[in-house]
């Protein structure tokens, strides 16, 4: 999909209008600043461009654990995590890096500029933490909802650097493709999301917070009026709790707070594919830090920790087969996000 709306735009031709997989059903949402960083690989036969991206899914990975890391330990260089903490905290996320690579998805990307982002915004450089979001934000559109946690925080240069740079991105392929088709491009862009079929929300592979709720038999109103206030109250209390933070825990705590943040983000948007929840690696590596090095006697917490991986990942297709369905239709990944959530705000008050 990316490579030929690159190809598409390339030629100045339409890139919102047709589907480019064989279900008919899915076209491309990305924003035209993407496809136009996506016409090099475009370039490129698919025997090599499709190595090569699968080849930057795992560095967007394996740098996503690396930045994580580096906050984890900012205060304390001397300290070296063990082979366990690596180990546990990539099985924890397998399944969903397996699916990036399935589906040939864009989520390690996004993973990887949201990583940049968290790590220049723990260093405060507010330009650098606004130019990586912005850069999300082109790729997909839920990473917004870290404007609203920036403008709470009171991060007010990085907020503004973000809408800047978001401003920029939006007007650079008119440098290219002219005013005039820029702004169709960008008026088409908004309006191709209104083509995702109703039924995505209903179905059994949407993991959202929205469809867990729309498959309870609420009725559509009464499953997103409750879905409305449930995203209030779990936002809010992102907010809440707010420990007095000790220096050799700040590292910590940061990313503590930011972990919760980017499960709202999985978790609000309307379409949750597996592929989506890749970005749980920043969460597991922060509750597995917390397991292994600063409160190993905390079983509730390693508990709740165990069963989010019972339901995320041993509860899969593949091990489940006669009743996948089923339990994908009670939204096992959904509720065992929903714990993840849960272990991250018992932390956050201790």
């Amino acid at each position: 999909m990316f490579t030929r709306a690159a190809s598409n735009i390339a030629r100045k031709g339409d890139i919102y209008h047709t589907s480019y997989l064989e279900t008919g059903r899915d076209y491309y949402k990305y924003s035209p600043a993407f496809a136009l960083a996506m016409i090099p690989l475009s370039k490129l036969h698919d025997y090599i461009s499709v190595p090569i991206w699968y080849f930057l899914i795992f560095i967007f990975f394996v740098s996503s654990i690396y930045f994580t890391k580096k906050i984890l330990i900012a205060d304390g260089k001397e300290k070296v995590v063990s082979k366990a903490f690596y180990f546990l905290g990539i099985l924890f996320s397998l399944r969903f890096l397996l699916s990036v690579v399935q589906r040939v998805q864009s989520d390690a990307l996004v993973l990887f500029l949201l990583s940049l982002f968290i790590l220049a915004l723990f260093y405060r450089l507010e330009a650098w933490a606004g130019l990586t979001l912005a850069a999300a934000a082109m790729v997909k559109l839920t990473p917004l909802i870290f404007i609203a946690y920036l403008l709470l925080r009171k991060r007010i240069k990085a907020a503004l650097s973000c809408g800047l740079f978001i401003t920029a991105f939006l007007l650079i392929p008119a440098v290219y493709v002219g005013w005039d088709r820029n702004l169709l491009y960008l008026k088409n862009w908004l309006l191709v999301h209104k083509n995702n079929p109703p039924d995505y929300i209903l179905w059994y592979k949407n993991q959202s917070l929205l469809s867990a709720l729309s498959r309870l038999n609420l009725g559509a109103s009464g499953a997103f009026i409750i879905f409305i206030a449930l995203a209030i109250i779990l936002f809010s209390l992102i907010f809440v709790f707010r420990k007095k933070v000790r220096p050799e825990q700040s590292g910590f705590s940061y990313l503590g707070e930011v972990s919760l943040a980017l499960i709202c983000m999985i978790l609000f948007s309307p379409l949750a594919w597996k592929h989506t929840f890749v970005h749980l690696i920043i969460p597991h590596l922060v509750l597995l830090y917390y397991v292994l090095y600063i409160n190993p006697q905390d079983r509730v917490t390693k508990t709740l920790l165990i069963v989010s991986f019972f339901l995320n990942t041993v509860l899969n297709p593949e091990l489940t087969k006669p009743f996948a369905r089923l339990i994908q239709e009670y939204s096992n990944i959904s509720w065992g996000t929903l714990i993840l959530y849960a272990a991250l705000l018992r932390i956050k008050k201790i």
